[in-house]
């Protein structure tokens, strides 16, 4: 997926969040490592596109959505995507 991102970002982007939100929305602990994961994905093909702005806006809905799961929070935050 990586060697996607300048080629195809928007194909990164779709495909990295449809497989982090299934574990979040799940709320399968065992497995928000693979979330965040895809979220940096997710992340590095919103910055290389330009699209900044689109990944603070979904960075800031995802917090605010699951932010009552602390395991994934600490995550989220250790991993500099903050």
């Amino acid at each position: 997926m990586d060697a996607a991102i300048p080629d195809n970002p928007g194909w990164v982007i779709a495909n990295a969040r449809r497989r982090a939100e299934k574990i979040m929305d799940a709320g399968k602990a065992e497995y928000y490592y693979y979330a965040v994961e895809w979220l940096k994905k997710a992340r590095n093909a919103y910055l290389e596109s330009g699209k900044k702005a689109d990944w603070l806006s979904y960075r800031e809905n995802l917090m605010q959505t699951h932010a009552r799961k602390r395991k994934l929070m600490g995550m989220f935050k250790e991993s500099g995507m903050e």
